[in-house]
């Protein structure tokens, strides 16, 4: 059965609010328009102050707030997802959208899906091979401890290349001892869209899972959502803290 549809950017101005982040916090939400309405980007070279160019792969306006400045064309990476939000505040702006494979993008597209399954009760061959399909570098692992689980991820995303996946029944005792290493910042989540807005609230780079308790399909489909977002950088106001 397809997750029901539900719209990302709202998700993610609610958590940013609830963390005190962000001047769109209690902003009202506008509904996106039935077609993008964008204008097209030129192809004249960029002139120097009035492009931005973001590398993350869900362009939120928790992402853009406070660059605006000055900015006539917005880069973003070929696959990038835009939320309607943003859309309105480019249309509203009058600033170009542009989709582009820069260097930069280039080189955050490679990544490992580190996983370590907890326990015997669930065989994740199928999921593996059903995550190499759509191309994801998957390395797993099993352990019989959940505290070893948690200590050979965080090792594993200290690496600048390697996003980490905990698949546990015991999925709140993992987010505890996972997000008890620095550099740590693990989520878990009930459906795809608010779990992207929770590893984008925080640039999350591991993922807990309960795998008992999703198909194979729903539990990819997050996996898959999760890994879209190739490995993110730890907000700058949580960066003392978590980073």
């Amino acid at each position: 059965m397809a997750e029901p549809s539900i719209d990302i950017d709202r998700i993610v101005r609610d958590v940013v609010a609830e963390l005190g982040l962000g001047p769109e916090a209690g902003s009202p939400v506008v509904a996106p328009p039935e077609s993008d309405g964008l204008p097209a980007a030129a192809t004249t070279p960029p002139r120097s102050g009035d492009e931005l160019i973001v590398h993350c792969r869900v362009v939120t306006l928790s992402e853009l707030a406070g660059r605006w400045e000055a900015v006539r064309r917005l880069v973003v990476p070929a696959r990038a997802v835009i939320t309607p939000a943003v859309r309105d505040e480019l249309r509203r702006r009058k600033v170009t959208l542009q989709y582009a494979d820069t260097p930069e993008s280039r080189k955050a597209d490679p990544f490992r899906l580190a996983i370590v399954t907890v326990g015997r009760r669930f065989d994740p061959t199928a999921l593996v091979a059903a995550l190499g399909g759509d191309a994801i570098g998957v390395e797993p692992q099993t352990s019989d401890c959940l505290i070893d689980a948690t200590d050979r991820l965080a090792a594993e995303v200290a690496r600048p290349d390697t996003l980490g996946l905990l698949l546990s029944r015991h999925t709140a005792a993992a987010l505890c001892l996972a997000n008890r290493h620095q550099g740590v910042r693990a989520i878990s989540g009930d459906d795809a869209p608010s779990l992207v807005a929770a590893a984008e609230a925080v640039g999350a780079n591991l993922l807990v899972l309960d795998p008992t308790a999703h198909g194979l399909f729903p539990l990819k489909h997050r996996i898959t959502e999760f890994c879209r977002g190739g490995v993110r950088c730890c907000p700058e106001a949580f960066r003392q803290r978590l980073g």
